[in-house]
């Protein structure tokens, strides 16, 4: 067992990575499990491999994903001053429905990464009010900061070290964009009409890294003409990521179907399978120029 001393269950992003870690561990090794330590802090503790080797598994997650990846949805966007290609998550509804059959495609001969970001990006039912497609709610990214060229860009920053100090030291960020899913990106600036790759961001690559790696376990489904993603409530202004930690170490399969179950409503089960704490955070975003960021955590134990 490792206790991963830089990280807090109560942080959403945090959350997010461990998660992405249990998914990593668990594609190469059948007893990785996951828990969170009840210590005030929540730490997060992996089952399966050690300290030393975890820095060195994210490093070479990241650097394998160089390249082609399975997850870029990249399509062309017409501007006054031309054509550019985009990488983000709100292509026109016809170019995520051929996105979604080419990862189905890939599924079917045994290749399943895409498919499983696919069903984390968003649905071919809901557009938003441009009609372009509606994307998961961790989507925070707007203006010229493009969600899947902002994952390239952390994932091409990270080493080995940096690993090790974000997940055993905390507060290792250093200047660099960021998918803004640490409460603490919620900067003033973000109210202004500014790009936030251009100056004052901050980023711990390897947690965000991490991070996004989770997105698969938390899909998009349309209900109606809507979208909506798993442990989120609300719409519009008036939405939360809820998320449960437990203290029972929990494969990958098992920390799915609790993700997936409505916990949040019926509580009455939680102590019986582990659960130890319920944390809410209210995703905020701007009127202008439609950043997002997660709030503080509200924890309930």
């Amino acid at each position: 067992m490792t206790t991963l001393t830089g990280m807090t269950g109560t942080n959403p992003r945090d959350f997010l990575a461990a998660l992405g870690l249990l998914r990593i561990l668990a594609s190469s090794q059948d007893d990785a499990r996951l828990s969170f330590k009840n210590n005030g802090r929540f730490a997060p503790e992996v089952f399966g491999t050690d300290a030393q080797c975890l820095a060195e598994l994210v490093a070479r997650d990241a650097a394998s994903h160089a390249g082609s990846q399975p997850w870029r949805l990249e399509y062309s966007k017409s501007e006054k001053r031309g054509t550019k290609s985009v990488a983000d998550l709100k292509p026109p509804p016809s170019v995520f429905r051929n996105f979604m059959r080419c990862a189905i495609e890939s599924w079917s001969e045994g290749r399943r990464e895409q498919a499983a970001y696919a069903a984390a990006f968003a649905t071919d039912v809901a557009v938003d009010g441009k009609g372009n497609t509606k994307p998961t709610a961790f989507h925070f990214t707007a203006a010229n900061q493009q969600f899947l060229d902002t994952v390239e860009r952390i994932r091409g920053s990270i080493d080995q070290a940096w690993c090790e100090l974000a997940l055993f030291a905390g507060h290792e960020e250093r200047s660099g964009p960021n998918l803004r899913w640490d409460p603490a990106a919620d900067r003033a600036y973000a109210l202004m009409a500014t790009d936030p790759n251009d100056r004052g961001t901050a980023v711990s690559a390897p947690l965000e890294w991490l991070a996004f790696r989770a997105l698969p376990l938390l899909p998009v489904v349309p209900r109606g003409t809507r979208a909506e993603t798993t442990c989120v409530r609300g719409h519009r202004n008036e939405m939360r990521f809820h998320w449960p930690l437990w203290s029972t170490p929990a494969s990958l399969h098992t920390v799915t179907s609790l993700l997936r179950v409505n916990w949040w409503q019926d509580r009455r089960d939680l102590a019986t399978i582990g659960v130890i704490a319920i944390c809410a955070s209210e995703i905020r975003r701007t009127a202008q120029g439609g950043f997002g960021n997660f709030g503080p955590a509200q924890v309930t134990v």
